[in-house]
């Protein structure tokens, strides 16, 4: 009897040790915990955690990935080397791979933030609905086609007998060979991208007072003047977003260097599912997402420290 009595008190001390653990914990947390509204939102946060977590695991796994030993006939050996990373230092090829990709994704960006800019202010400043909602029209519905059947049309606009090649033959001029060449993966990126850009670019563009191009105006400035000391300063945060967006999604880009470059403008994408899927080198392929990985990121994070997190802030008035 005596025996289960102090059980008992045992028990009740630990409880009671645990209330006031709790208590405490509530007391010294900055979440006020008795609003609803707040406890619902930090639950609704719980998922955006999880998928952080999830990613950060698969990091730790590509990381894991990149030190194992690859054999052509075993496939992958769980041994530890450094001799991927080796590989990737020494491999010429890799390394060109890695500046093509590096410089299709600057041309990109370049160039569809240059033309969104335009698309952007159009749509936003026109008073003549009909004309602003075929330019939607014009945007979206590609947008919603995907990738590669964009690529597709590109290849029947460009091919041997495509359009342009009709066109050339119509006025007497040779055919030229477009498809396989750095032009044609170029455009299919632009325009694969262009929807992307003028959506981060509106935004920006619609918040800019009219008055302040009304008094440039005023003040002589012509429209180019207008254009290049009001418009783009104030446009900085849309023009920080669309070009962290479109280089960092045209960097892993897969489906359009693959098509219009027909097999011969291979970016990093393209060799990771090549030593994915037909070579079984899981090690190697690891190593290429990770460097691929760390350059987008640290242009993406230069891009953040120079000019500001733009559209993509919590913090609207201050970007």
């Amino acid at each position: 009897m005596e025996i289960r009595e102090s059980v008992h008190q045992k028990r009740l001390e630990v409880q009671w040790e645990i209330m006031d653990l709790i208590i405490s914990l509530k007391q010294r947390s900055p979440i006020d915990f008795e609003s609803s509204y707040e406890r619902q939102g930090y639950y609704l946060f719980l998922p955006a955690i999880l998928l952080i977590g999830f990613l950060f695991v698969g990091l730790f796994v590509l990381l894991r990935y990149s030190f194992l030993t690859y054999d052509p006939l075993e496939f992958l050996i769980y041994s530890y080397t450094t001799e991927n990373w080796q590989r990737f230092i020494e491999t010429q090829a890799v390394h060109s791979i890695f500046q093509r990709t590096l410089s299709y994704s600057i041309i990109t960006t370049v160039l569809t933030v240059g033309l969104a800019i335009p698309y952007a202010y159009i749509i936003i400043r026109t008073d003549r609905k009909v004309f602003q909602y075929l330019l939607m029209v014009a945007l979206f519905v590609p947008f919603f086609t995907g990738p590669i059947i964009r690529a597709y049309g590109w290849l029947i606009v460009m091919g041997q007998n495509g359009i342009v090649n009709w066109l050339l033959n119509t006025f007497g001029s040779n055919p030229v060979d477009l498809i396989g060449s750095d032009l044609a993966v170029i455009i299919g990126l632009v325009h694969h991208m262009f929807a992307y850009a003028v959506l981060m670019l509106s935004p920006a563009i619609a918040n800019i007072n009219q008055d302040l191009e009304r008094a440039a105006s005023n003040l002589g400035a012509n429209r180019w003047e207008t254009f290049r000391y009001v418009i783009l300063p104030l446009a900085k945060p849309g023009l920080t977003s669309a070009t962290v967006v479109v280089f960092s999604i045209t960097m892993v880009t897969f489906a359009i260097p693959q098509l219009l470059g027909a097999g011969s403008k291979d970016v990093v994408s393209n060799r990771i599912f090549t030593k994915l899927f037909a070579d079984g080198n899981y090690p190697f392929a690891a190593v290429l997402s990770l460097v691929l990985l760390l350059l987008t990121s640290v242009f993406v994070v230069i891009i953040f420290r120079l000019y500001g997190m733009g559209q993509l802030s919590f913090d609207q008035e201050a970007a």
